[in-house]
């Protein structure tokens, strides 16, 4: 950023605040570029060197309301050293994570992980409401295949009909199930 593109966004915004004094405005107008410099000169990344001049100025007024100290200009640039020291501990504290600028249209995929939950549950509702409307005969020779997971053979074992009998019912069972979902 320009020194010249600072200066307006500075003049643009005034003072830090509509109720400081005529001395911290003053400084605000002086010390805020030479902040920007001296912020721009010591990051990289994407840290705004404006958004650290106006956390310093900030900080420097939560100071001030219990009067200004004798060197304000350098308790000014004491906050500024101090917010870079923060947030080089921040990082090292985050395993010393460098930041990587991404453009400004980037969008994070996240995955819908609720609305999919929402979607199986209505699915589980339709398939229950599904098999409740088979057949008795077809309803059970489905679930003792599906969910009991028996085999053909086993089934027509167990209710003594012949495997194409079980054939026939697991594939009714399949076309009424899908017909009712899909009428749903």
């Amino acid at each position: 950023m320009t020194d010249d593109r600072l200066h307006d966004e500075i003049s643009q915004t005034g003072s830090p605040a509509p109720h400081t004094s005529p001395c911290i405005d003053t400084m605000f107008r002086t010390e805020a570029p030479r902040l920007a410099r001296y912020f721009r000169h010591k990051i990289s990344g994407t840290d705004d060197p404006l958004d650290l001049v106006q956390e310093a100025f900030l900080r420097f007024l939560g100071r001030s309301r219990h009067g200004l100290p004798g060197n304000p200009a350098g308790y000014l640039h004491r906050i500024a050293r101090n917010l870079l020291f923060e947030r080089a501990r921040r990082r090292k504290a985050n395993g010393g994570a460098r930041e990587c600028p991404l453009p400004p249209d980037f969008e994070i995929s996240v995955p819908p992980s609720q609305e999919r939950e929402i979607e199986a549950a209505e699915m589980m509702d339709a398939y229950d409401n599904a098999l409740a409307q088979l057949p008795p005969r077809t309803r059970e020779v489905f679930l003792l295949h599906r969910r009991d997971e028996l085999s053909y053979k086993q089934i027509a074992a167990r209710l003594g009909i012949g495997v194409r009998t079980v054939e026939w019912h697991i594939a009714e069972a399949l076309f009424r199930i899908r017909r009712i979902i899909d009428e749903e």
